[in-house]
């Protein structure tokens, strides 16, 4: 069951997206990333196509790849390739591709008014490990820029969800994000803007060395907790698991009721009598 192994040790990272998952359902973390089971639930994936589909449009302007226009086409093309006219949304109707086109200039103008871009730039290294799970840190950050008008270094996220997020898992993508780049280039961005581009909204975070520092100790305590659960699943809490993009909620009810039939007597009569 466990897999992707180096020197026999169980290997996986810590990202934005592995770190909420795990705030959210330590039992889902152990499933997608430890134990590495595959998917058993569909769910709605159009959100995931278009939004891959609007943030490589805008990777490849940012990189001089498309001009404006052709930007535009690119989209229309990669729409059509990826069948989203027919992938259904949660009330059960296709997402409006000129919805999409228009969250797509809303970008091209946040690139336009930075300069010195770098987009999609990964960082990873090795953070935590035992003598039988090695954890490291990574991240890809959408861009990086100075802000035209006052030559401030930004760190740029696009969103293309319907509404802004009010919860604390942005704001520790953010924090992440400054993070990594804090540990690789030793410094801190002026701010993080994540641009909701459907919206025409932008959030704006920003973080001090403290908060840095602070988000570090977070991490430890993390990957503490991670190597001594270790490869058992049992001792991974089970969660929120009823989430509509929740992959693996097959595999989350079978271990909830694998875990019930070791702690309900009853239940274990019942099975002696079968």
């Amino acid at each position: 069951m466990i897999q992707n192994k180096e020197d026999n040790k169980v290997s996986f990272n810590l990202s934005p997206s592995s770190l909420n998952t795990y705030f959210k359902s330590p039992l889902l973390f152990y499933l997608t990333h430890i134990g590495k089971v595959p998917d058993d639930t569909k769910v709605p994936v159009c959100y995931g196509l278009s939004g891959n589909i609007v943030h490589n449009c805008l990777e490849k302007y940012a990189k001089g790849e498309l001009n404006r226009d052709e930007t535009c086409l690119f989209l229309a093309s990669q729409w059509d390739k990826l069948n989203l006219n027919y992938h259904l949304d949660i009330k059960n109707n296709p997402l409006k591709m000129e919805d999409y086109l228009l969250a797509l200039i809303k970008g091209l103008n946040v690139i336009d008014s930075h300069k010195e871009h770098v987009c999609e730039e990964m960082i990873k290294f090795p953070f935590m490990e035992n003598d039988s799970m090695k954890i490291g840190i990574k991240g890809i950050i959408d861009l990086q820029a100075k802000q035209k008008e006052d030559n401030s270094q930004v760190i740029i996220d696009y969103k293309t969800s319907n509404s802004v997020n009010q919860g604390n898992e942005f704001e520790r993508q953010a924090l992440f994000y400054n993070y990594l780049i804090h540990k690789k280039k030793n410094i801190i961005p002026e701010k993080t803007v994540f641009h909701y581009l459907k919206l025409g909204v932008p959030k704006v975070y920003s973080f001090t060395y403290q908060d840095i520092q602070a988000f570090e100790e977070e991490l430890n305590i993390i990957a503490n907790e991670l190597l001594k659960f270790g490869t058992n699943i049992s001792r991974y809490p089970v969660g929120e698991i009823n989430d509509l993009f929740n992959s693996k909620r097959e595999a989350c009810l079978r271990e909830v009721s694998r875990r019930k039939l070791f702690t309900d007597p009853q239940a274990l009569v019942h099975m002696g009598h079968d």
